[in-house]
């Protein structure tokens, strides 16, 4: 049995030291105050020596994905060793860049906690990792409550800290959107050099966050000079857009952290960052990794292009010109079209280098778009200096529609990202947004509202009733609109977020609603909200219920599907889906997020990341298995078979009765939440890279594509009257006319 360290913190003290606040300390904007504490002498230091430079006026300390958890005690015993050399060389400030838990879970806090020397407790900071949000029960109240607000600023050793938050509630990249992306711009208008502290790498091959274009574009000429990231587990330097990005290696595999400190060097305010490995003894390794500086024009700021031309060529060739500043001196110009395809990931691209007829400022060159679908897409420029540094940039460019292909129709606009499945209401269309709206529109008026509400955060489609849609909410409640009006019918306080979609189906000949909140799992009546039972889920679940009429069927992020007597809530029985030893294990790879389905013949599928399975609707007995996870996206029942679709964008045709597969076939594209929508024989699908294609049900071949965005897309569309609409990340609602 796994153990924690053996002094355990209260975490009620933490917050209140961390949150008092001493005179001389850390000045911070978002009333998450902090304590300096006394500068101390310098680590041991051996390898590369420091450069001869003036006394030190800051110290910082860095140190990112943790991973704490009291049941992998490896990782527990590193970071007692980190945080005693960092506690050793004094530090004004240490943050922790993400990924601090495994999953976000409270024993998990806890444990890393227990970890931090009291006296570097009111000099910690965080920022919150994908493992802190992703699949936070709370939706994300126990990181705050834990360790403040995020994002932040601190004004310490004549430099400005961002502690920034892109991280998305049950998504695994990020994402700023609008909001953010407007407070970063004003917190960054100073003339005190930034350091900006997130969990996700930017540019460089990096494609994590989906809209960081939109982050380059906010931080051009600002006093940004330094990035500090996570997440990829591995140390590296890169030079970009008029500041230096470091990334740290993962102190859950070894005892590592950099060491930051700023100097003046010949008259330059510059920070000198050290990686520094602590061994088992407590001696110390520093090892020198960069040099970042304050001022001057920054690095590759010099390069960002004037103009960037894109003409459609003949071929379907994208014949690109870029117009370099007159004093950047680029050693080269590269393009291509953005990888669009890459979700959250790592990519070294497809670039063409261009041309610089004679010495001119214009250099040009020609990008291959022949695959690419009718629809909105991005050209990426890369400018590189000769001293090795870069400047990134995006163009947009919309390639134009062809016969017999979707076209867009209207585009609408929510606040916040639609996350969640889209659903219909006699005939109109309803959605609801993280910002907190609800909208109704009508698709054949060009997405006119017929009403809007504005609610707490939504995160998954909402429920139709009868005469009502039932919206879920991050802000504990279930609401119960008048799908006419919108007017309030009923409201129910579920006690915790809620992050699934509601079920609305018929209990002993009662209208009833089913939804999970927390680990709970809940039933109502959808007439007036009156409670008819509750039940224990064991885990966390995002998806949605399913029901027969004699019982409720909800997976669980503790690794088990369960089934539920339908008129009392008694719990009838339960699989395992997976076996994995730890808590992690059985959540990531559970039924956590999926939409349960009912299949003929008294079976109900459930589904995981790697395993898709049938079992009996009596027993829990499992009848067929696939391998494969169609967990994300929901499956689809067709006259032809059960359509199956996983996250990697592989669609099959089963016999719902076996399992045995009909065809396979690829889309090319991830396809995460947004499931198939049926229109005739035509499974319509969007990816999440914002492609819509069209699939033949009987034969699985794949035609009819259009990139609708650049914009990742997590909500399943819907289909009224020959108009697909869907929603994005982004915020938009788009209308599509589909070929008839």
């Amino acid at each position: 049995m796994s153990t924690t360290p053996s002094r355990p913190i209260d975490r009620r003290r933490f917050l209140t030291l961390a949150g008092a606040g001493v005179a001389g300390g850390l000045a911070t904007t978002t009333g998450f105050g902090a304590a300096a504490g006394a500068a101390g002498a310098p680590a041991t230091e051996t390898g590369t020596e420091t450069p001869t430079v003036t006394a030190t006026t800051l110290k910082l300390a860095v140190l990112t994905d943790t991973h704490a958890s009291p049941e992998e005690p490896a990782r527990l015993q590193l970071l007692p060793r980190v945080f005693a050399s960092i506690a050793a060389a004094g530090p004004d400030v240490v943050v922790n860049c993400g990924d601090i838990t495994e999953y976000g879970g409270a024993p998990e806090f806890d444990a890393y906690l227990s970890t931090i020397p009291d006296a570097l407790w009111s000099r910690m900071r965080h920022v919150p990792g994908n493992h802190e949000m992703r699949w936070d029960v709370n939706a994300g109240q126990l990181y705050r409550d834990t360790f403040g607000p995020a994002p932040y600023a601190v004004d310490v050793g004549g430099v400005r800290i961002l502690g920034l938050d892109p991280t998305q509630l049950l998504q695994e990249p990020g994402h700023f959107g609008p909001d953010r992306l407007a407070w970063l711009a004003g917190e960054i208008d100073q003339d005190a050099p930034v350091l900006l502290f997130q969990h996700f790498p930017y540019g460089a091959d990096h494609y994590y966050v989906n809209d960081q274009d939109a982050f380059f574009e906010t931080v051009a000429g600002s006093p940004v000079r330094g990035v500090f990231a996570g997440h990829i587990h591995s140390e590296g330097v890169h030079r970009f857009n008029g500041f230096t990005q470091v990334t740290g290696a993962a102190t859950r595999n070894a005892a590592v952290y950099q060491w930051v400190e700023r100097h003046e060097d010949a008259g330059h305010p510059v920070l000198l960052v050290w990686s520094v490995t602590v061994a088992v003894d407590g001696v110390e390794t520093r090892r020198e990794l960069t040099t970042v500086p304050l001022s001057g024009d920054g690095e590759g700021r010099l390069l960002r292009p004037g103009k960037i031309v894109i003409d459609l060529g003949s071929g379907g060739g994208l014949d690109v010109r870029v117009e370099v500043p007159r004093d950047g001196g680029p050693a080269a110009v590269r393009a291509q079209v953005y990888p669009q395809h890459v979700f959250g990931g790592r990519n070294a691209g497809a670039w063409i280098d261009l041309a610089r007829p004679g010495r001119g400022r214009w250099w040009s060159g020609s990008v291959d778009g022949a695959a690419l679908p009718p629809g909105r897409h991005r050209l990426q420029v890369r400018v590189v200096g000769g001293d090795g540094a870069t400047h990134e940039s995006t163009a947009a460019f919309e390639l134009p529609a062809v016969a017999d292909t979707p076209g867009r129709r209207w585009s609408r606009s929510l606040a916040g990202s639609v996350q969640g499945a889209l659903a219909v209401t006699g005939g109109l269309v309803v959605a609801g947004s993280t910002g907190g709206e609800v909208a109704v529109v009508d698709p054949r008026r060009d997405g006119r509202d017929h009403w809007r509400r504005s609610l707490g955060p939504v995160h998954r489609a909402a429920g139709v009733a009868a005469d009502a849609v039932v919206v879920p909410s991050a802000d504990h409640h279930v609401h119960s609109l008048a799908a006419e009006s919108g007017a309030d019918r009923w409201i129910v306080d579920a006690g915790a977020p809620v992050l699934c979609t509601p079920l609305v189906t018929a209990i002993g000949g009662t209208e009833a609603v089913v939804f999970s909140a927390g680990t709970t799992l809940h039933a109502v009546a959808a007439a007036d909200g009156a409670p008819l039972w509750t039940a224990d889920l064991g885990g966390f679940f995002a998806g949605r219920a399913a029901c027969d009429g004699e019982r409720v069927y909800a997976g669980s992020g503790d690794g088990n599907g369960y089934a539920f007597d339908a008129a009392t809530g008694e719990r009838l029985w339960s699989f395992q889906t997976n076996t994995r030893p730890t808590t992690y294990g059985r959540l990531i790879y559970g039924a956590w997020d999926d939409t349960v389905e009912l299949l003929p013949g008294g079976l109900v599928l459930f589904a995981t990341v790697s395993m898709t399975f049938a079992v009996d609707a009596v027993t829990g007995a499992v009848r067929w298995q696939l391998a494969g996870g169609c967990m994300y996206p929901p499956s689809g029942l067709t006259p032809h078979g059960l359509l199956l679709v996983d996250e990697w964008g592989r669609f099959q045709l089963v016999d719902p009765a076996t399992g045995t597969r009909r065809w396979f076939t690829e889309l090319g594209a991830r396809t995460l939440n947004a499931g198939p929508v049926f229109d005739g024989d035509t499974a319509w699908v969007v990816a999440t890279t914002g492609l819509l294609a069209g699939v033949d049900v009987p034969t699985g071949a794949v035609a009819h594509r259009l990139q609708v965005g650049p914009a990742n897309t997590f909500s399943t569309p819907v289909v009224v009257d020959g108009v697909l609409v869907v929603g994005d990340q982004d915020g938009g609602l788009h209308g599509i006319d589909l070929p008839s």
